[in-house]
Protein backbone atom coordinates (compact mmCIF):
# COMPACT_ATOMS: atom_id res chain seq x y z
CA UNK A 1 0.00 0.00 0.00
CA UNK A 2 1.23 3.45 -0.65
CA UNK A 3 2.05 6.04 1.78
CA UNK A 4 -1.21 8.16 0.87
CA UNK A 5 -3.93 5.39 1.15
CA UNK A 6 -2.42 4.56 4.28
CA UNK A 7 -2.79 8.07 5.20
CA UNK A 8 -6.39 8.42 4.17
CA UNK A 9 -7.68 5.12 6.11
CA UNK A 10 -7.81 6.26 9.66
CA UNK A 11 -7.76 9.98 10.74
CA UNK A 12 -5.22 11.41 12.86
CA UNK A 13 -2.49 9.32 10.75
CA UNK A 14 -0.88 12.54 8.91
CA UNK A 15 -0.50 14.32 12.25
CA UNK A 16 0.95 11.36 13.95
CA UNK A 17 2.76 10.50 11.41
CA UNK A 18 4.20 14.07 11.34
CA UNK A 19 4.93 13.98 14.59
CA UNK A 20 6.55 11.06 14.95
CA UNK A 21 9.26 12.01 11.68
CA UNK A 22 9.51 15.86 13.49
CA UNK A 23 7.62 17.25 10.51
CA UNK A 24 4.66 19.22 9.90
CA UNK A 25 1.16 17.86 8.91
CA UNK A 26 1.74 19.56 5.87
CA UNK A 27 5.14 18.27 4.96
CA UNK A 28 3.99 15.03 5.53
CA UNK A 29 0.93 15.68 2.63
CA UNK A 30 3.17 17.15 0.33
CA UNK A 31 5.32 13.38 0.67
CA UNK A 32 2.28 11.80 0.19
CA UNK A 33 1.84 13.33 -2.77
CA UNK A 34 5.80 13.90 -3.80
CA UNK A 35 7.39 10.60 -3.00
CA UNK A 36 9.06 9.81 0.37
CA UNK A 37 12.97 11.67 0.54
CA UNK A 38 15.04 8.11 1.02
CA UNK A 39 16.27 9.44 4.92
CA UNK A 40 12.66 8.94 5.80
CA UNK A 41 11.55 5.60 4.32
CA UNK A 42 12.70 3.31 6.93
CA UNK A 43 10.67 5.48 9.66
CA UNK A 44 7.60 5.28 7.47
CA UNK A 45 8.01 1.85 7.42
CA UNK A 46 8.40 1.00 10.58
CA UNK A 47 6.10 3.52 11.48
CA UNK A 48 3.00 2.04 9.29
CA UNK A 49 3.96 -1.34 10.90
CA UNK A 50 5.07 -2.38 7.43
CA UNK A 51 1.46 -1.54 5.80
CA UNK A 52 3.43 0.79 3.56
CA UNK A 53 6.52 -1.12 2.21
CA UNK A 54 9.71 -0.01 1.06
CA UNK A 55 8.78 -0.92 -2.13
CA UNK A 56 5.81 1.01 -2.74
CA UNK A 57 7.80 4.03 -0.63
CA UNK A 58 10.76 3.38 -4.11
CA UNK A 59 8.28 3.24 -6.47
CA UNK A 60 6.51 6.16 -5.26
CA UNK A 61 9.59 8.34 -5.38
CA UNK A 62 11.12 7.05 -8.56
CA UNK A 63 7.80 7.37 -10.41
CA UNK A 64 7.57 11.08 -9.83
CA UNK A 65 11.15 10.57 -11.41
CA UNK A 66 9.28 10.30 -14.69
CA UNK A 67 11.23 7.37 -16.79
CA UNK A 68 14.34 6.05 -16.78
CA UNK A 69 16.91 6.29 -19.63
CA UNK A 70 16.11 2.52 -20.95
CA UNK A 71 12.96 4.04 -20.79
CA UNK A 72 13.42 6.88 -22.61
CA UNK A 73 15.67 5.73 -25.64
CA UNK A 74 12.62 2.98 -26.19
CA UNK A 75 10.03 5.80 -26.34
CA UNK A 76 12.79 7.25 -28.64
CA UNK A 77 13.40 4.90 -31.12
CA UNK A 78 10.50 2.83 -30.87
Amino acid sequence: MNLKTWLEEERGRQKALAEHLGLTAGRVSQMADDGVPPKYMLSVRDFTGGAVSLESLVQDRTAEAGPTRAEAQEVIHG
